[in-house]
């Protein structure tokens, strides 16, 4: 896992690549849908009920920041960016 935090314009920027192998593509615009697991993550007996990005998603939106996620070699990149304060 790798962690960056920069600065760009006027935004805080927070990144976090994984080296998950990646998220299938048709997954990628429901990954932040309120209880959604994707197809790998239906194993019986392991636990979430697919809240976790969806809660960031609304404390990111409520910051009037956003969230998205990307498939890169490997694995996937989160990344948050969130208003600069003055």
């Amino acid at each position: 896992m790798r962690v960056e935090a920069a600065t760009v314009g006027q935004h805080a920027v927070l990144s976090v690549s994984d080296s998950c192998g990646g998220i299938p593509d048709h997954e990628l615009d429901r990954v932040f849908d309120l209880a959604f697991r994707g197809d790998a993550a239906r194993t019986p007996g392991q636990g979430g009920g697919g809240f976790g990005l969806a809660i960031a998603r609304g404390l990111v939106e409520a910051h009037q920041g956003d969230i998205a996620v990307a498939n890169e070699p490997g694995g996937c990149r989160f990344t948050v960016r969130l208003p600069l304060g003055p």
